[in-house]
């Protein structure tokens, strides 16, 4: 197999410079050109500003417009919906594949909205134009999946979502990274509830709270699950755990990490970000209650978005 030329769709964001540095000598994927803002535009790749602490990546690329996009194999999206709403579409009509972050097309007929380990089916009515999830629903999905055979009656989630999942401006905010930062996210409990349901399949009350809180990276979440009977912790755990899928941004080891507490400190990185780990598993009568932790610009976004359009490569969905 050759590899796909690629397009990103961004330049100077979170979620577009983690891309760039993830598709930097990727075996399936080769980036070719970059789009940015107009203020972006004509600058070489390594006159941007870079705002990850990860070193940047070498590219000798010049920035383009989004009116200027080459005739590339796959294109990834990190972004704004408002710019996705137009640009996405064109491309897809060129016959460029388009594997988007961006949240403007989720949930829109047609456009499948897939983790690869969840709902990997949604995958047959795609068309050339598929999105991956909102970055907190990862930690919340990844350990209820294998769940559902206990009859989950519905799902309580409390959030604490990093600084970076709202861009990059929070992370150079020093009041924000000192705490002063308001804790109310616009829309992202509707987000979750909604993309929640769909992934799983299931119509069930789901209540959730999410919260901002001073921390760069790493969305944090408590749920509560309630099942139809009872259960124990150690059938909990087993059932947790998912096939991990063999491809290049897989987790080498597991797509899930049980552990005692997770905690950014010990967890962000696990499996190179793409690991989301579970803990503080507790089972009180027909309620299972645990903490998950995962990487929300890499598992959660742009990881993310690379893994599902390498599952595509790999179930055939994007030949050559």
């Amino acid at each position: 197999m050759g590899r796909y030329t690629v397009a990103i769709l961004g330049a100077s964001g979170l979620v577009a410079q983690r891309l760039q540095e993830l598709l930097q000598e990727h075996p399936f994927f080769e980036v070719v050109a970059i789009a940015g803002s107009p203020k972006n535009v004509g600058l070489m790749f390594d006159e941007l500003e870079w705002r990850l602490e990860s070193p940047r990546p070498n590219y000798d690329i010049l920035v383009c417009s989004m009116s200027d996009i080459p005739d590339v194999d796959i294109a990834f999206s990190a972004l704004p919906s408002n710019v996705a709403e137009i640009v996405e579409p064109s491309l897809v009509a060129r016959g460029i594949h388009v594997f988007s972050n961006a949240s403007a097309f989720r949930r829109v007929a047609g456009i499948p909205l897939v983790i690869p380990e969840i709902n990997p089916e949604a995958m047959k009515v795609y068309d050339g134009h598929a999105c991956a999830t909102n970055c907190t629903v990862i930690p919340v999905v990844m350990p209820i999946k294998g769940l559902i055979p206990l009859g989950i009656k519905s799902i309580t989630i409390q959030t604490r979502q990093a600084l970076s999942g709202a861009g990059w401006r929070l992370l150079f905010d020093e009041d924000a990274l000192a705490g002063d930062v308001n804790p109310f996210i616009p829309g992202e409990e509707e987000k979750l509830v909604e993309e929640l349901k769909h992934l799983l399949d299931i119509e069930i009350p789901v209540l959730a709270s999410c919260n901002r809180v001073p921390h760069p990276d790493g969305h944090f979440v408590s749920c509560g699950v309630e099942i139809s009977s009872p259960t124990t912790i150690e059938e909990v755990t087993r059932m947790m755990f998912l096939p991990r899928l063999n491809l290049p941004s897989s987790p080498r080891e597991v797509n899930m990490l049980i552990d005692e507490s997770p905690n950014r400190e010990d967890h962000l990185w696990a499996g190179d970000g793409m690991t989301t780990t579970v803990g503080n598993i507790r089972v009180e009568d027909n309620i299972i209650r645990f903490d998950a932790l995962s990487h929300n610009t890499v598992r959660g976004a742009a990881g993310g978005v690379i893994l599902l359009a390498e599952f595509a490569v790999q179930e055939s969905y994007i030949t050559k």
